[in-house]
């Protein structure tokens, strides 16, 4: 009898991790560095999935910004 596989990981089992996992070191790095840029506090508290959204809410805003 062949004992069955584990499941491989996928794309959905990556973001619930996210969803869980607290910031990479480089996702603390670019966030602070676009908090200092944005002048607003630094959250050192998200989980990936949040520091994901708040990067990209910054760098939006910045860019908007720059374009005025």
């Amino acid at each position: 009898m062949i004992p069955p596989t584990p499941p491989v990981a996928g794309r959905d089992d990556a973001i619930v991790n996210a969803a869980d996992s607290p910031m990479t070191d480089d996702q603390a790095d670019m966030l602070r560095s676009l908090c200092e840029d944005a002048s607003e506090p630094f959250n050192a508290n998200l989980t990936e999935a949040e520091a994901l959204q708040r990067i990209a809410e910054l760098t939006d805003s910045l860019n908007t910004d720059q374009n005025l």
